[in-house]
């Protein structure tokens, strides 16, 4: 039975992030048979990544058939926990809610191995910049540093790191190195990529898809997302999450 850990090649991560990018997040979705909803995201510069459809396709880039909703979970010991080892940033609604928190990075570091290679990289961001806190999500996906100025946390993942500029601007920075963190009590994958279970998931034929893609680029759609904990913010404006 495969499981979570069967996702090795970031280079089929790579693909599902730009096909995501070039579809956009509503027919990417609805390509994979993924609701929209706000559970977690994979975080690369100023793009925000549904984590389990993301890991579903790049699952397909790399064996050759991506996975259904039914089979992915978002969590530590699914989808979320292995993109967090291969080097990517990944929030969850808890991830400010259950962070273990430090008064220094290095404390921090303690807790999140970091490849030896990006630390050097990863002092440049930090030295001239000056943190309150630091912070490890329940999700262990990366080491979260809080400005005492009361802007969003600078996430620094593995590999990646991801943060906005003083006017709210998404930046991030790739480092030297995506070396894969070991990752323990991963779960296998519900369904094991049967016939049956595919069968009973309702995806949708590419040709279908493409079919909506002028109805989806009609509706021009930007998410908002909040501006502490990175999630897609409701239509209200409110961020539940925070508060």
């Amino acid at each position: 039975m495969p499981s979570y850990s069967s996702l090795t090649d970031r280079a089929a991560v790579e693909a599902a992030i730009a096909e995501f990018t070039s579809l956009g997040r509503e027919l990417f979705l609805l390509k994979y048979g993924f609701p929209e909803v706000n559970e977690s995201f994979v975080i690369v510069g100023a793009g925000r990544y549904d984590t389990r459809a993301l890991f579903a396709s790049a699952y397909g880039h790399q064996h050759g058939e991506p996975l259904t909703s039914r089979q992915v979970t978002a969590g530590l010991n699914g989808a979320g926990g292995q993109l967090g080892a291969l080097g990517y940033v990944v929030t969850t609604p808890d991830d400010a809610k259950t962070a273990e928190t430090f008064p220094t990075f290095d404390a921090a570091l303690a807790r999140f191995p970091i490849p030896v290679e990006n630390l050097p990289a990863v002092r440049e961001f930090l030295v001239n910049r000056n943190y309150r806190e630091f912070f490890i999500p329940a999700s262990r996906a990366y080491i979260g540093a809080k400005p005492r100025s009361g802007k969003p946390p600078h996430l620094i993942g593995r590999g990646y790191i991801a943060y906005r500029e003083e006017d709210g601007r998404p930046r991030g920075i790739e480092l030297p190195v995506r070396e894969s963190a070991p990752v323990t009590a991963l779960a296998p994958i519900r369904g094991g990529g049967s016939s049956s279970s595919r069968a009973a998931e309702p995806r949708v034929p590419r040709a279908a898809a493409e079919s909506r893609a002028p109805r989806v680029a009609k509706v021009e759609r930007q998410d908002a997302f909040c501006p502490t904990c990175f999630m897609v913010l409701p239509a209200t404006g409110i961020c539940a999450n925070c508060d």
